[in-house]
């Protein structure tokens, strides 16, 4: 009785550490606004788990760059997000997205969680 109550026990805590590293993160879709010859970060400093992103540009002439950010670490997605078209890659574990923006004029980004 004693060992079972144990791997109760220890089969709980386990599973609340796994619970509490990951966050929810949501909206699962919005869309961002990257400022004209600027950059914008999404999900810094907030903990989660891996997760599979799609990002959309409907601009017909300006591009955006992408980057993985981990331990301000920034890895760029080639070929990153042209004009007019779609991206998907992975955003690691507690990791973030950068976009930066070398056009003239402001670019609206769609982001959806898979």
């Amino acid at each position: 009785m004693k060992n079972l109550f144990k791997i109760s026990m220890s089969t709980a805590l386990i599973l609340l550490a796994f619970s509490c590293k990951t966050v929810n993160i949501s909206p699962k879709q919005a869309s961002i606004t990257v400022p004209a010859k600027g950059a914008i970060s999404i999900w810094q400093n907030i903990e989660h788990a891996s997760f599979s992103l799609h990002l959309e540009n409907k601009n017909t002439t300006n591009s955006c760059e992408a980057y993985t950010v981990k331990n301000n670490v920034e890895k760029w997605i080639s070929p990153s997000l042209l004009a007019d078209s779609t991206l998907d890659f992975t955003v690691p574990t507690n990791g973030s997205v950068l976009l930066k923006n070398f056009s003239n004029e402001n670019l609206t980004i769609t982001y959806t969680i898979e």
